[in-house]
C-alpha cells in the first residue's frame, strides 16, 4: 500500500470521526427540541364505542407517528453525511415503515366507522381526506425507499420533506383527537339523520 492511500485513508476516517463527533454534540443539544407526544386523554361519555375506539387508535397511531419524526430528526442531526448533502443512515428507512404502518392503521381504523359515524365526526369538525392525501404520499416516499438498494443515499432535502410529512400527519391526527375531545353530546330531543 502507498503512503499516498495510506494517508487518504487516514484523512477520510479523521473528517468521518469529526463528523459523527459533531453529530452526537448536536444530538446532546438538539434533543429536548424533538417531537414529543402528549399522554392520552379519556374518551367523552357520549361517544360511541367506536369513535372511543378511534380516539384510542388515533393517539396510538400518533405515538407511533412522533417516534418515526424523533428517528428522522435523530438522522438529520447525527448522520455523519449531512454534511455531504444525503443520509445513509438506516433508521431512516425503519422510521418510515413504521410511519407507514401507523398511518394505515389508522386509516383503517376510520375505513371501519360505519357512514354515519364518519359523518358525526365530520359534524364535529374533522375530515379525514388530508389525511388519507398525505398518507398516499407517505406511500410514494417508503415506495422509493423500498426500491432503493442497501446503503444508496437519500438526498438530506428528500428526508427533510419525509419530516414534515409526519409533522403534517402528526398534526391531522391531533386534530382528530381535539374534535372528538371537544364534541358535544347529542341532543335528546334533536332530530337525528
Amino acid at each position: 500500500m502507498s503512503l499516498v492511500l495510506l494517508a487518504f485513508m487516514f484523512l477520510y476516517g479523521a473528517v468521518r470521526s469529526a463528523l459523527w463527533a459533531r453529530g452526537q454534540l448536536r444530538f446532546r443539544r438538539l434533543r429536548a427540541h424533538l417531537p414529543r407526544a402528549a399522554a392520552p386523554c379519556e374518551a367523552p361519555a357520549h361517544l360511541g364505542d367506536s369513535l372511543t375506539r378511534l380516539l384510542a387508535r388515533s393517539h396510538a397511531g400518533r405515538v407511533r407517528l412522533v417516534g418515526s419524526a424523533r428517528q428522522v430528526a435523530t438522522v438529520l442531526i447525527v448522520d455523519p453525511d449531512v454534511a455531504f448533502g444525503c443520509v445513509r443512515d438506516f433508521r431512516f428507512r425503519l422510521a418510515l415503515a413504521d410511519a407507514w404502518t401507523a398511518a394505515n392503521g389508522w386509516l383503517h381504523a376510520y375505513d371501519d366507522l360505519s357512514e354515519h359515524e364518519q359523518r358525526q365526526l365530520e359534524a364535529y369538525g374533522y375530515t379525514a381526506r388530508r389525511f388519507g392525501e398525505r398518507r398516499a404520499e407517505l406511500g410514494g416516499a417508503v415506495r422509493r425507499c423500498v426500491r432503493a438498494p442497501a446503503l444508496e443515499p437519500f438526498a438530506v432535502a428528500d428526508v427533510e420533506a419525509v419530516q414534515q410529512l409526519l409533522l403534517a400527519l402528526i398534526g391531522d391526527l391531533e386534530g382528530c383527537e381535539r374534535a372528538l375531545l371537544a364534541s358535544a353530546p347529542d341532543h335528546p330531543y334533536r332530530a337525528t339523520g
